[in-house]
Parts: structure tokens; C-alpha cells; sequence
């Protein structure tokens, strides 16, 4: 399909069919997954900070 064709509403109702709409069941556990990950990362971001602090605090520069 060429640039020029793309922008014409035949090229956009073409394009629309090729979307991909993500079931309910599919967006729930996508979110799941998402949540998970950022509950995750948010443990191991404070987890590291508090090990570095205690490093520091030991060494006496805190």
C-alpha cells in the first residue's frame, strides 16, 4: 500500500480491520502481570535502598 493510498478512508477502514482488540479475559491478566511487576520492582528498589543505607550507616558516612 503506498503513503498516498494510506491516507483515504478505504486506507484507514483497511487499517482498522488489522487491529487487534484485546479480549477481557486477555486486558485482566495483562493488568495482572503489569501490577505484579510494578509491585515487584517497588521491592526491590526500597529493599536496595535500605541495604545501602545500612551499609553506609555502618561505615559511618550517613
Amino acid at each position: 500500500m503506498k503513503i498516498k493510498e494510506w491516507f483515504t478512508i478505504k486506507g484507514i477502514r483497511s487499517e482498522i480491520k488489522n487491529i487487534h482488540w484485546l479480549s477481557k479475559k486477555e486486558l485482566v491478566y495483562n493488568s495482572g502481570v503489569v501490577l505484579l511487576f510494578c509491585f515487584l520492582f517497588g521491592v526491590y528498589f526500597y529493599a536496595s535502598d535500605a541495604i545501602i543505607a545500612l551499609i553506609l550507616k555502618a561505615l559511618g558516612m550517613n
